[in-house]
């Protein structure tokens, strides 16, 4: 009876482990924020950083200051040519009707924050 059990829970195991993989491939194929280059990406989050900073003007924490000035400079030479484009991505997020455009740049920074942690293997010396 042992054998059985321990049978069953290979297969429920190897089924939801091929489950998980057949869903990769239905995940959406655009980057964060409906970017769809690696550089609409890069600028999105340029884009986000300076607003936050435009917004706090510098009076904000010491250390989320500090975050945003790392942020821009980790994603500014990322932006390519057209840094631009996330300007306007981002205007189009936050000015949708029922957006909050701080909670929207509150979960967008976090997001680019991760992406860089994640995908880039970036270290923000902030986070030390």
């Amino acid at each position: 009876m042992g054998g059985l059990a321990w049978t069953g829970a290979a297969a429920a195991g190897a089924g939801l482990l091929g489950l998980v993989w057949w869903q990769g491939f239905a995940a959406p194929p655009d980057g964060l924020h409906g970017a769809t280059s690696a550089e609409g990406e890069a600028a999105y989050c340029l884009a986000v950083a300076e607003r936050i900073g435009e917004i706090t003007r510098g009076s904000g924490d010491p250390k989320l200051e500090q975050h945003l000035v790392e942020q821009v400079a980790f994603w500014r030479p990322r932006a390519g040519q057209r840094p631009g484009i996330g300007r306007v991505a981002l205007a189009r997020d936050t000015s949708a009707p029922g957006i909050n455009e701080g909670a929207h740049l509150h979960v967008a920074i976090q997001d680019c924050a991760h992406r860089a942690v994640a995908f880039f293997g970036h270290r923000f010396s902030g986070f030390d």
